[in-house]
């Protein structure tokens, strides 16, 4: 890809995202389709986002975010909130990230991810990993090979086997 394409790329990306962020605060609500794997095990690639817009105040430890930030969407755990400043900051951290973001303004906070649609069921986001997803994080965190295989398998279970139409 040349250096215009890729320019091209990152402005249609930044577009949507800003599309998002106003859908967000227009109607309060917006739904799409994670891609990253920072958040696994709770979140895989494909799982559609269930965001509600919310208040400052609605937001806590253990909720998953959506942060528009730099002309990106991201979702990511709560781990801590930091108060003391003229308004809250939130940092977070991907389930399967080594080290937290930077902190989260006020300004930055476009809402709260309160389920996931994967495999066409409502899944709802846990506030803490079991001690099994904690397992799984750790292994991802220390192993992209690891993570892909995880990925791989995920897909290969979730995913709806495609039925052959009737034959008359």
């Amino acid at each position: 890809m040349s250096l215009c394409a890729d320019a091209f790329v990152g402005q249609a990306h930044a577009l949507k995202c800003e599309l998002a962020c106003e859908v967000l605060r227009s109607f309060g609500n917006l739904r799409f389709k994670a891609t990253g794997w920072s958040m696994l095990p709770s979140v895989w690639p494909g799982d559609t986002l269930v965001i509600e817009r919310v208040s400052p105040d609605q937001v806590c430890a253990g909720a998953v975010i959506l942060v528009g930030r730099d002309g990106r969407l991201c979702a990511h755990r709560v781990i801590s909130v930091a108060e003391g400043c003229e308004s809250p900051r939130w940092i977070t951290q991907g389930d399967a990230n080594s080290a937290p973001d930077k902190p989260v303004s006020e300004g930055e906070l476009l809402g709260r991810v309160n389920y996931l649609i994967r495999a066409g069921k409502l899944v709802p986001v846990p506030a803490a990993l079991s001690v099994v997803d904690q397992l799984i994080a750790k292994i991802v965190r220390r192993s992209k090979t690891a993570a892909r295989a995880l990925v791989y398998l995920h897909r290969a279970v979730e995913t709806p086997k495609e039925s052959l139409p009737c034959q008359g």
